[in-house]
């Protein structure tokens, strides 16, 4: 009923802007001089209009209630029962571009495994604007900003004079429940987004990892650089660094990482039986536009 509904209402449309463009067709007596950007107008408000009936008559594809995947890509059975509680809390600050990336996006993973996740959107952040930066420095500490610099102190390195900075050592760092602060998007976006936050990356101490890891992605696509992860992988790295007596730090980071994997392998696996991709790509898309465009023009003025 609700796609004959559609239907109807587009038909009407249509005919409404038909009758409009044979109104101003008459009026000007078919003159060959009649104006042709009018008539490319018309074509595409019709076009237009036949593209959002289209999408409005859509069927929502069903998804999992829990992991919000489509049925073949459900990872709820490499989830935790519950969220897992860490000493460590994680503010994920995302890329809106990223947040749209959702078929491989991994923060939705690290907040359905950590019960103490939360995640904040945005192209860039003041300490202001973050509750968990201000009851943090309420507390007498800094957050923990993963970002690789020659100001920031190694997680994955053995403890020595050279992995201090400004007096704050790993060690100390591991005493104390920490607010841990990840960059969730590409290289350029995140490098962006801190040039555009200078206040919070002033106000926090910056962590980064020293030795290489291979990524789960590599199996899916390529990263940028050896030792880049994706914000799961460097989520899991840094609590199993910063918790290092920690039980639920280890559990939560097998969930996590097994999360990951379950998500890269259901996508090969999907891919590999359906090869042709969902949506086409932009520039077919654009063609086809055109292509209905001048289709819907001519039948209206080529008579």
């Amino acid at each position: 009923m609700k796609n004959q509904s559609h239907l109807l209402r587009f038909q009407q449309l249509r005919l409404l802007l038909t009758m409009l463009s044979l109104i101003i067709l008459s009026a000007t007596s078919f003159s060959a001089d009649f104006d042709a950007n009018m008539k490319t107008k018309v074509a595409s408000s019709v076009a237009k209009t036949e593209r959002r009936e289209e999408e409005r008559s859509r069927v929502a594809r069903e998804t999992c209630r829990r992991c919000y995947r489509p049925p073949a890509l459900c990872v709820c059975q490499a989830l935790p029962d519950k969220p897992i509680r860490t000493s460590t809390h994680v503010l994920i600050l995302q890329h809106p571009r990223e947040r749209r990336r959702k078929s491989l996006s991994t923060t939705p993973l690290v907040d359905l495994v950590l019960e103490k996740c939360t995640v904040k959107v945005g192209y860039n952040f003041m300490p202001y604007q973050l509750e968990l930066m201000q009851e943090c420095f309420a507390e007498g500490r800094k957050p923990l900003l993963l970002f690789p610099g020659d100001d920031s102190i190694t997680l994955d390195q053995e403890e020595d004079d050279s992995n201090e900075v400004n007096d704050i050592t790993l060690i100390q760092l591991q005493k104390e429940h920490q607010l841990l602060i990840l960059i969730d998007g590409t290289w350029a976006e995140a490098k962006r987004m801190l040039l555009q936050s200078p206040e919070l990356v002033d106000n926090c101490i910056k962590v980064q990892f020293q030795s290489e890891s291979d990524s789960i992605y590599d199996s899916l696509r390529n990263e940028p650089e050896k030792h880049c992860l994706s914000t799961l992988e460097c989520c899991a790295r840094a609590l199993s660094h910063l918790e290092t007596s920690e039980d639920c730090a280890e559990e939560a980071n097998e969930y996590l990482l097994g999360s990951m994997q379950c998500m890269v392998d259901k996508r090969i696996e999907l891919t590999s039986k359906n090869p042709e991709p969902r949506f086409s790509r932009p520039g077919t898309k654009i063609y086809e536009r055109n292509k209905r465009r001048f289709e819907i023009k001519k039948e209206l003025f080529d008579k």
